[in-house]
């Protein structure tokens, strides 16, 4: 009786947590607003929600002058920007994971003096991408989040847990 009502509590204990932390790691993340983004490059990496339509919010509002994509094929996927005064350079990263997104981003940045860049993601995977870039690059980044749907999120915190392991325990280095 009194080992179990224990063994309840502290599951329910647990419980808490684990949602509290997946709340503020995948579904809250921090980030910054679309309007106040300003840097040398937007960075915007591959993966499901409107990471597009957000880039385009911020290549319309001039946040920078270079917009860095991520796509799977650089031959197919490469979308038209169309907006004078705004580079697209589309690219294929190797690895084709977050990790070979953010490496080549940091590259980029070493090889033009870049020392803002704009990470364009989705909301469950900003945090570890934010970690991933902070490993990669010394100078000011800001996340900018796309909003994608309930089961695009639900997912994508499933995922996003086993990611995270990951980076925080077998891939520590940019």
């Amino acid at each position: 009786g009194r080992r179990s009502r224990r063994a309840k509590a502290v599951v329910m204990v647990l419980l808490v947590l684990w949602l509290s932390l997946t709340a503020r790691l995948f579904v809250w993340p921090a980030h910054d607003a679309v309007a106040s983004a300003h840097a040398d490059a937007v960075v915007v990496l591959n993966g499901p929600g409107p990471r597009w339509q957000v880039a385009l919010q911020l290549a319309r509002a001039r946040a920078a002058p270079v917009m860095l994509v991520s796509v799977a094929s650089v031959e197919w996927n490469c979308p038209r920007l169309g907006l004078p005064g705004v580079r697209l350079e589309c690219f294929r990263p190797d690895p084709l994971s977050t990790m070979g997104e953010v490496r080549y981003a940091a590259a980029q940045a070493r090889a033009h003096g870049w020392h803002r860049l704009i990470l364009v993601t989705s909301l469950p995977q900003a945090t570890r991408a934010r970690l991933r870039m902070e490993r990669c690059f010394r100078g000011s980044v800001q996340m900018v989040v796309a909003r994608p749907s309930l089961g695009v999120v639900a997912y994508g915190v499933l995922y996003e847990w086993g990611a995270m392991a990951k980076a925080l325990i077998w891939q520590r280095g940019c």
